[in-house]
């Protein structure tokens, strides 16, 4: 009989084979520095399940209880999968059955939730472990059901480690077939997953399980030859890889081979072979095959004192796996060493026992059978009642569908004529807002054109009446200076008083000049900026750099005059508030679009409080701005100074 730890050879996604120590020194290293918590619940359920494999359950049981516990923190569908279908293999390798079918379970719910890429591969892998138990039952038909549904997916996918999975599918579809006793068909399937796995290439515990479970069905269809050489394949893979589990089925196989070639001796070693490693990984299992082997080789040896010993321990060990199959078989056994032994007392009541088990199992097939056929008939009803009450609700559905599609219908109305209404209101808002921002920009160029005019009158009559009564004074003075005799202090007082008149008259100049520049009249933004940006350079409290591209062509007179003022502006509140040391001033104009740039690498200041600390000077700008349909961007931080950028339309 084939162990029902095949289990463990349905493995998580994308881990194929059986590693060797290196492999689990590396994910050892990579769990102490990983602090990721879904990247160590993959690294905890790897390592878990290549330790089981190796037969330290115990350390993998740690590993598999922390998995969870992160799966848990973090809610994560994946990891539960993960690290329940390593619980599974941890209780099918320790022969508890109803849990690792609970686990396997458990793990193909979660991966069915998760969206995690391969997580359909972990649900194909936990049907297959499912279908293994199932098997073990005896409900074949449940456990063929089972692996081609993991079968399909495995075969949609296109992951390399598909083809151990396809193979070791195949192997379970070839168990079941031989223990029906159908030989021929469990080598035929046995093959074609020997078959898969070359395709994939890889001399791994899969491929050596895979050859032993070929030449045992190769023997069990009385075929020696075939089986021993098989059996030879098989034996190369697995002194390759020294793990106990597989040394356990190596030594099961070739004692059964022996054994039916009636070679004991040789038979009973590999059955003590097969014992001792059954011990090492914790199969109860296959321990009881190992005791029934012995005790049969035992017998054929005619040492039937020691097959006693080997039988009762099969009785023991029955009671703790509740295996009752196994204690029957030991029970026929002791019956025919007792008759072996000349005890016919004995050996009936072995034999007794025996069909009293039997009976006992029979009874049970038969409930089994009952309660299969009496669950088929309820499922039969129940599928009436779901087809009638289906039936009921598909009417209730389409009236209740009509009703829903009736209140859509007005809701959508209503909801169109509320939307129809507010867009309504909206654009008569937005038309009275428009109104009265074009009111107000009437006003504020209105504002700006009169200011303009006032400062041209004013510059005007300064320079021409004003200057010229300043300029006829000092002519006046110059001539009596050359007329009259003073005493010298009277000569110096007449002389400070023409100095202070020169200086009156630049004031004065100075004055005209800023309020309407002559230079911005004659020659345009260019020359007016240029002679502005000299005058503060001349005065040593800034130097300021200027650059003008594309103003080649005149720009409107009143657009130069804003600009003008918005340049002006900028250049005194940096001399005022920057206490800086440079500024540069860029003007570029590119057909009708005109960029302004003033930048210094003054202090700065915090753009949170701009709204706060905005002055006069800023709103002036803010305003010329505006009058242009211009947009204005500013940008400081403080001790990194400050960019001004306005774009206009010319």
């Amino acid at each position: 009989m084939k162990p029902l730890c095949l289990v463990l050879l349905l493995l998580i996604v994308c881990v194929p084979g059986w590693p060797q120590q290196a492999e689990i020194d590396e994910l050892h290293k990579q769990l102490k520095t990983e602090t990721i918590d879904t990247s160590r619940i993959h690294l905890l359920g790897d390592l878990a399940r290549i330790l089981i494999q190796h037969a330290d359950s115990i350390e993998a049981k740690k590993l598999l209880e922390e998995g969870l516990e992160l799966s848990k923190k973090q809610n994560y569908a994946y990891g539960f999968g993960h690290i329940y279908n390593g619980f599974g293999n941890y209780y099918a390798e320790i022969s508890q059955n109803d849990l690792a079918e609970k686990y396997y379970q458990l793990a193909y719910d979660n991966f069915k939730k998760s969206t995690k890429d391969h997580a359909m591969l972990g649900a194909a892998s936990a049907l297959g472990n499912l279908g293994i138990l199932a098997q073990a039952k005896g409900d074949i038909e449940k456990s063929i059901r089972l692996h081609l549904q993991g079968l399909d997916i495995w075969q949609a996918s296109t992951v390399p480690e598909r083809y151990t999975a396809v193979g070791n599918i195949y192997s379970n579809v070839a168990s079941m077939y031989s223990k029906q006793g159908q030989f021929e068909k469990a080598v035929y399937y046995d093959k074609k997953g020997i078959e898969i796995r070359n395709k994939f290439g890889k001399r791994d515990s899969d491929m050596s399980v895979a050859y032993l479970f070929l030449a045992d069905d190769f023997n069990k269809n009385k075929q020696q030859d075939s089986a021993k050489k098989y059996l030879a394949i098989a034996q190369t893979l697995v002194d390759e890889l020294k793990t106990p589990a597989l040394y356990m089925r190596f030594h099961a196989v070739s004692a059964r081979i022996d054994f039916d070639a009636k070679t004991f001796d040789k038979s009973l070693e590999h059955s003590k072979q097969m014992l001792n490693f059954a011990k090492d990984v914790q199969n109860m299992t296959t321990e009881m095959n190992a005791h029934l082997l012995l005790a049969k080789n035992y017998q054929a040896l005619n040492q039937p004192q020691k097959a006693i010993s080997h039988l009762n321990e099969v009785i023991r060990i029955s009671y703790t796996n509740r295996n009752i199959n196994q204690r029957k078989n030991a029970m026929l056994e002791l019956s025919n060493v007792y008759r072996q032994l000349n005890n016919p007392a004995q050996a009936y009541q072995y034999l007794t026992q025996y069909n009293t088990l039997k009976d006992s199992l029979n009874e049970e097939e038969g409930k089994l059978k009952l309660n299969e056929i009496d669950s088929k008939y309820q499922a039969a009803q129940k599928e009436k009642q779901i087809l009638v009450l289906e039936q009921e609700k598909q009417r209730q559905n389409t009236l209740i569908y009509s009703l829903i599609a009736g209140l859509t219908a007005i809701s959508l109305i209503g909801v169109l004529l509320y939307r129809n209404i507010n867009i309504r209101k909206e654009i008569a808002e937005k038309e009275v807002k428009q109104l009265q921002q074009e009111r107000q920009l009437i006003a504020t160029n209105s504002i700006l054109k009169g200011q303009e005019e006032e400062r041209s009158r004013v510059a005007r009559d300064l320079h021409d009446g004003l200057g010229g009564l300043l300029s006829g004074i000092k002519l006046t003075l110059n001539t009596m200076r050359g007329n009259i005799i003073l005493p010298e202090s009277g000569a110096l007082a007449f002389g400070r008083a023409l100095t202070q008149l020169d200086n009156a008259i630049s004031e004065m100049r100075r004055v005209a000049h800023s309020m309407m520049p002559e230079a911005l009249v004659k020659f345009g933004l260019t020359e007016a900026l240029q002679d502005f940006c000299d005058g503060i350079n001349e005065s040593r409290q800034l130097k300021v750099s200027l650059q003008t591209f594309g103003l080649e062509t005149p720009i409107e007179s009143s657009t130069e005059v804003v600009l003008y003022r918005i340049v002006q502006e900028l250049l005194n509140n940096i001399i005022k508030h920057a206490h800086a040391t440079e500024a540069y001033v860029q003007i570029t104009r590119d057909h009708n679009h005109l960029s302004l740039t003033v930048e210094d690498d003054g202090k700065g200041f915090d753009m949170t409080q701009l709204n706060q600390k905005k002055g006069a000077g800023m709103n002036n700008i803010e305003t010329r701005v505006a009058y242009l349909n211009g947009k204005m961007d500013i940008q400081s931080q403080p001790n990194e100074g400050t960019s001004v950028h306005i774009e206009v339309e010319v």
